[in-house]
């Protein structure tokens, strides 16, 4: 049982008032209007950040595809606590408590499952409750038993190669991800035709990242 998983993540709007004061080098600045100006603008950095940092974004959509390209993917309807704690159980509960499942990811190691698994911890979901492993089981550095994750697959388990899906893709299949603005999500979900554009990109990611595995398997690993 073989799925590629991807998320896309929003920012938790309603944890600005929450982040740190960001640093801000000011030099030799000593005009009232340019300081404020640099601080505004740090702030500004600093929450467009927010939607990678599971402290302060929430999980819009999991994308799941098997190796016929079927595929799922639930998107919140709304930002609120209550859809997103709905998507995470849906995935606790229908595939990562299957112990069968073997996951494939691109960069899933660094960013998408432990920011599922802080997010559940965040919401007070618990993996344990739908039979599901903790983070620990998913995201060993050694060993593709439970989980692949294709990005230290084509880079090295050095870690040290963070090449784009998107310039694995073009390279190896001639295909290439779905144009998109994430910075516009926020905007997007509002309306149906905008979530079904975030779902239908969501699931391109994952389509791909399933292809990239098919074409390394006998050869990385």
């Amino acid at each position: 049982m073989i799925f590629a998983l991807d998320i896309e993540t929003i920012p938790n709007t309603s944890m600005i008032d929450r982040l740190p004061e960001p640093e801000v080098l000011l030099g030799n600045l000593v005009d009232p209007a340019k300081i404020r100006a640099k601080q505004d603008a740090a702030k500004a950095t600093q929450v467009e950040k927010m939607a990678l940092d599971p402290l302060y974004g929430r999980v819009l959509c999991v994308a799941m595809v098997d190796e016929d390209g079927s595929s799922n993917c639930p998107i919140m309807p709304e930002a609120t606590e209550d859809h997103e704690r709905a998507i995470l159980q849906w995935l606790f509960g229908e595939y990562l408590c299957n112990p069968e499942l073997r996951l494939v990811t691109w960069n899933g190691n660094g960013f998408d499952l432990p920011f599922i698994y802080r997010r559940a911890m965040a919401l007070g979901v618990s993996p344990k409750h739908f039979g599901a492993p903790p983070l620990a089981t998913w995201t060993k550095k050694y060993g593709n038993d439970r989980h692949i994750d294709m990005m230290q697959a084509w880079g090295g388990t050095g870690g040290k190669d963070y090449t784009k899906l998107d310039t694995v893709a073009k390279g190896l299949l001639g295909e290439a991800k779905n144009e998109i603005d994430v910075t516009q999500f926020v905007e997007q979900m509002k309306t149906p035709e905008g979530r079904s554009e975030i779902v239908k990109y969501c699931i391109q990611d994952t389509a791909l990242v399933m292809q990239v595995y098919k074409r390394a398997l006998g050869t990385l690993f």
